[in-house]
């Protein structure tokens, strides 16, 4: 993976893969932890009328600079180019999963069962946040396809206001956008890694009698004297 985003880049991928993942499975004192961080952020919603633009708003940046990203990657080496366009499929793959697992599981939004901050699509399902699916993956394309650290701390910020601001709204529970965050991540990580192993070069092997040779040692040097 370390050939394709630098090392350093790993961090803040890493960290909200795993924040995500502990939203879904660490249980919550009797309670639903989901339904009461969605609770108290549609309340803090409600207070705060700007927030029901944060997510397009900053998912439209995210989209920008995956344009961007994409458009250097497209200006580099061929195996960069493979690496990137793998990763911008995985997206694509990763939405279309989203949609058809909205229609399978068909949960209603948090919307319906609690005043909202914005008007509540009763007709569209929650789980899981194409929003948090789109975030993520721009993130992780980002990564393959910029390679500069500071390029995916800032996308991950960005996503980071995107998954916030689908709580405030009241559009999704708090399991709808890990969810989304992690198929976001999982699904272009999983075809980058396949282009990687793909596109790797072969080691080059070493013929026979050179290993031979070097098994045997250096040859015996000449004698340089004249023969009586």
């Amino acid at each position: 993976m370390s050939t394709a985003i630098p090392r350093s880049s790993i961090l803040p991928v890493s960290a909200v893969a795993v924040i995500a993942a502990a939203a879904l499975l660490i249980p919550w004192w009797g309670v639903s932890l989901s339904v009461l961080a969605t609770r108290g952020a549609m309340t803090a919603g409600l207070a705060l009328p700007a927030t029901a633009y944060l997510s397009d708003a900053f998912l439209s940046l995210l989209a920008v600079g995956t344009v961007v990203a994409l458009a250097v990657a497209l200006r580099g080496g061929s195996r960069h180019r493979i690496l990137s366009t793998a990763a911008a499929g995985g997206v694509v793959i990763a939405y279309a999963t989203s949609e058809m697992v909205k229609v399978a599981l068909m949960q209603a939004r948090p919307c319906t069962r609690w005043a909202a901050l914005s008007a509540c699509d009763a007709t569209d399902y929650s789980f899981p946040s194409n929003h948090a699916v789109l975030a993520m993956g721009a993130v992780w394309v980002i990564a393959v396809a910029a390679r500069r650290t500071w390029a995916t701390w800032a996308a991950v910020g960005a996503a980071l206001i995107v998954l916030s601001g689908r709580l405030f709204e009241g559009a999704h529970y708090l399991h709808d956008v890990a969810a989304g965050a992690l198929l976001g991540l999982a699904v272009p990580a999983l075809l980058t890694i396949v282009a990687v192993a793909v596109t790797r070069e072969p080691r080059t092997t070493r013929s026979a009698p050179e290993i031979s040779r070097r098994r045997s040692g250096p040859a015996p040097a000449r004698d340089s004297r004249p023969a009586e």
